[in-house]
């Protein structure tokens, strides 16, 4: 049975850890590959027991997705980052763990996701995909979500190009 739900502080080392073993099935190939051995299980996790400890500013929520009790992908959004865009949402992150992909449960965790920024009062919504991540841009154009500009920007050390896909909610 799947459940989406708030993340708890008790959820971060499960957070920390499908975002490293999903950023590395997802992103190996688009970026160098210091870029990818850089990424530490350890330190994620403790990015995210500092970040959910925290009470979240207003609009923004972490949810995970359990699959059979089992924690296995999150999402996080808020207010969007994009300099004069603040009244606009943004999914920040969404992470589902490789096992699971291709069974609905992603679709779960992102309509839970698209849902807090309505009930947050946003009218439409960003996120961010890194290009050459096909398999994600397939996911958010099957949810509604169209493709609307890109940027050049630092990630992980490298400079990789992300493309912005924009949702009415």
């Amino acid at each position: 049975m799947v459940i989406v739900r708030l993340a708890a502080v008790d959820d971060a080392d499960a957070i920390g850890r499908i975002q490293v073993e999903t950023w590395r099935a997802s992103y190996t190939g688009l970026v160098p590959d210091e870029a990818i051995a850089a990424f530490d299980v350890a330190s994620r996790q403790r990015l995210w027991r500092e970040g959910l400890r925290r009470p979240p500013r207003p609009g923004s929520a972490t949810f995970v997705v359990e699959d059979a009790g089992e924690v296995v992908g999150f999402a996080s959004v808020g207010a969007s980052r994009d300099e004069g865009a603040e009244q606009e949402g943004e999914l920040y992150a969404i992470y589902l763990h490789p096992t699971r992909w291709g069974r609905g449960i992603g679709r779960a965790l992102l309509q839970r996701a698209e849902e807090s920024m309505r009930s947050s009062g946003f009218r439409s919504a960003i996120l961010w995909v890194l290009e050459g991540n096909d398999r994600a841009s397939r996911f958010y154009r099957a949810a509604g979500w169209q493709e609307d500009g890109s940027k050049v920007d630092e990630f992980q050390g490298a400079t990789v190009t992300e493309v912005r896909y924009r949702k009415r909610l």
